[in-house]
């Protein structure tokens, strides 16, 4: 088990497992971590497990659409979607670029759908390359996506955009948030877990991982 401790001026103790199987516990200073470890045993040695099983799934192609396409290197960067392959060039960053530009195809119309279903005017839709969420809603109304979301399966896409849309009207996770998230997409505490299955494969993904080292 690899173990990171954090020590911080927190109140409670804070136990999470990475995605690469890092257990982080981020506690105050004399906090007793043996025992919390001990405590919780059974839901870490679960998680871990869980987490190794992702990896073996993680590395049996590049996730495409919840699919894993099988890769061949090339000087064009390419997803061919009839035959389940994706062409990598040596730039990561041209790579990134091509897939932006498939997913923004997919996520403009998707995005004025249920803006108008939903009865909101989004400003601005950026798809970027993050490093720690599917997307977010600024204050102004801009939309960001994530490049990663062309790894999900498409109904999961269809959700984080109903979600990023909901905070237009509640900027907040409130009851109110929610509810409205619900009448769009009811299966959304499924979707949620869903998210962050996909979210450990693609960051145990080889592929990605080259991705997020050669993205500036």
């Amino acid at each position: 088990m690899r173990l990171r401790v954090r020590r911080r001026p927190v109140k409670y103790a804070r136990l999470e497992v990475r995605p690469d199987g890092t257990v982080v516990i981020t506690a105050p200073d004399g906090f007793d971590v043996d025992n919390l470890i001990e405590k919780h045993r059974g839901w870490l040695e679960g998680k871990l497990a869980e987490i190794g099983e992702l990896r073996e799934i993680a590395e049996s192609g590049f996730p495409i659409n919840g699919e894993f396409y099988q890769v061949i290197h090339g000087r064009k960067p390419k997803v061919h979607e009839r035959f389940k392959t994706v062409v990598l060039s040596p730039n990561p960053n041209d790579v990134v670029d091509c897939l932006k530009k498939i997913l923004r195809r997919e996520l403009l119309p998707l995005v004025d759908s249920y803006a108008r279903r939903m009865g909101v005017e989004p400003g601005k839709v950026y798809i970027r390359h993050q490093k720690s969420r599917w997307g977010s809603c600024s204050p102004k109304g801009n939309l960001n996506f994530n490049v990663r979301l062309i790894a999900l399966p498409r109904e999961l896409r269809e959700y984080v955009v109903i979600h990023e849309l909901a905070h237009l009207k509640h900027m907040n996770h409130s009851k109110a948030f929610w509810e409205l998230v619900g009448e769009f997409y009811p299966d959304y505490k499924n979707a949620r877990k869903e998210l962050k299955k996909w979210w450990t494969i693609v960051e145990l993904n080889p592929y990605w991982k080259w991705l997020a080292r050669g993205e500036v």
